[in-house]
């Protein structure tokens, strides 16, 4: 029996002083069917019904319901295999790829004695379904690009309400189909909830200079968007490659500074073979954008440099570049938000600590692991050919230096540090040497670099110093010649 307005669901009692007799027969339990909307005008394709049972001699204990396609239909692609439960309602999504569909819905309750209702409540649906949505999200379509790139998209079903005052809502999508041109058999599938797609390197199969994009979007009825595309100009990346991710926001001068330092060494001395990844400059922080670059380098050069906070980059690219360290690849890292206190790679530090030769992080006086760089200090430097002591230019940097002592090993070489007793800070002293920079051979042929303090601002007198310095540790662990 199908109810089309609310029911008053009506209660049993049991009569213990009088109970009833042993049953001679069973009688099927009724079964009421309620739509929440007018059920002979089409209905969407995500769909609540309720129900109720009643049983004449016992109790309703459970409901059968299933979905099946009006006789004569050629080819069905519900399961209309019965469903048991002991819920009085339920959301049905069902498939209607082609905007309209017609269906036929039963229910039956089941007694305490398993006997269901004999006659099952019954309705036939009419079902529609409207063609969801997709465009790329505005302000982030590349011109050029390496083959490591990640498309957002932003895309909505018109079947959806997501407020009173807008009928489109991204809620009931299921999923995005994404191809490359020359691979329309074989696309890729992405869930609706990430927004996004990130082509790796594999995914280009070496064909490079214009591609193109192919997206749609589906419901999860089964509706398929009109296809969108996008064509770019795809750059293979360079034989022995070298990556200079710009990880510095400080903004003013020391952020313009510090990126012309690194630049200006690469341009000088690899020009050809260099590739910038600005993080600032990326539509979003995206952990398989990032893993999608390193994967294509083997030489890669990370730099905050006076930065005190995290963009969140490091923090998302930490597996691979651990990655890249463990494929016998080379890694110099130039960052105060490593180790430590503002430690970026949270629970990997101490895999991280290993790779870079690092034993202990100092504490500084004032908590924490980070100390304020002075004008006042003399640093040392044993990288050679270059300084062998240096003073830092820059005014107005806050407490963004680790102080560590690096590991006791022919494999490991301090490369920037504090004598004993020469870091002052009103009544502390370092009670030993504090290193800030160490380089460090890593078993099975990897090679790193790490700094702790901005290596891309001036030094002493010569704007130009901290370049010979850069170069000359690029060197060191073989990123340059």
């Amino acid at each position: 029996m199908a109810l089309l307005a609310a029911a008053a669901w009506l209660g049993s009692c049991d009569d213990t002083i009088n109970p009833t007799p042993p049953k001679e027969t069973n009688q099927s339990p009724e079964t009421f069917l309620y739509v929440e909307s007018d059920s002979l005008a089409p209905q969407p394709y995500r769909l609540k019904l309720s129900w109720l049972g009643s049983d004449a001699d016992g109790q309703v204990a459970a409901y059968r319901h299933r979905w099946t396609c009006p006789s004569g239909t050629f080819s069905c692609p519900l399961d209309t295999v019965w469903s048991e439960t002991q819920a009085l309602s339920q959301v049905f999504v069902l498939p209607v790829p082609d905007g309209e569909a017609r269906y036929v819905f039963s229910v039956a309750a089941v007694d305490n004695e398993g006997t269901p209702d004999a006659t099952p409540a019954t309705q036939t649906f009419d079902l529609l379904n409207t063609s969801p949505v997709v465009e790329f999200e505005a302000g982030t379509l590349p011109l050029q690009s390496l083959p490591a790139i990640t498309f957002y998209f932003t895309a909505a079903d018109s079947d959806t309400t997501a407020k009173q005052d807008d009928g489109d809502s991204p809620g009931y999508l299921s999923h995005f189909v994404v191809w490359l041109d020359g691979s329309e058999s074989s696309p890729t599938l992405v869930p609706s909830a990430e927004g996004a797609v990130t082509l790796r390197e594999e995914d280009f199969g070496d064909r490079y200079g214009p591609r193109t994009i192919f997206a749609q979007v589906v419901d999860e009825g089964g509706a398929v968007s009109p296809t969108i595309q996008h064509t770019w100009e795809v750059q293979s990346a360079p034989e022995d490659g070298i990556l200079l991710v710009d990880d510095c926001r400080m903004g003013g001068n020391l952020e313009r500074v510090s990126d012309n330092s690194w630049r200006n060494v690469l341009d000088r001395n690899a020009a050809a073979r260099t590739r910038i990844l600005d993080i600032e400059a990326l539509p979003r922080v995206n952990r398989n954008d990032l893993e999608a670059n390193l994967a294509l380098f083997d030489r890669t050069i990370w730099y905050t440099d006076a930065d005190t906070t995290s963009s969140g980059a490091l923090q998302l690219a930490s597996s691979a570049l651990l990655a890249l360290i463990d494929r016998n690849g080379k890694l110099v890292i130039s960052s105060g938000l490593v180790f430590g206190t503002r430690s970026a790679f949270g629970e990997l530090e101490p895999l991280f600590r290993e790779r870079f030769g690092i034993e202990t992080v100092f504490s500084a006086p004032a908590g924490g692991t980070n100390f304020a760089l002075s004008l006042q200090d003399t640093i040392q430097a044993a990288v050679h050919p270059g300084l062998t002591s240096f003073r830092m230019r820059s005014l107005g940097l806050r407490p963004i230096m680790d102080c560590f002592r690096s590991v006791a090993s022919t494999a490991t070489r301090f490369l920037y540090f504090y004598p004993e007793s020469t870091l002052v800070r009103g009544g502390f002293s370092n009670p030993e040497r504090y290193d800030i920079g160490v380089a460090n051979m890593v078993a099975g042929g990897g090679q790193t670099a790490y700094m702790s303090f901005p290596l891309g601002l001036p030094m002493n007198t010569n704007t130009g110093e901290n370049e010979t310095e850069i170069e000359e540790v690029l060197k060191l662990v073989g990123i340059l010649p």
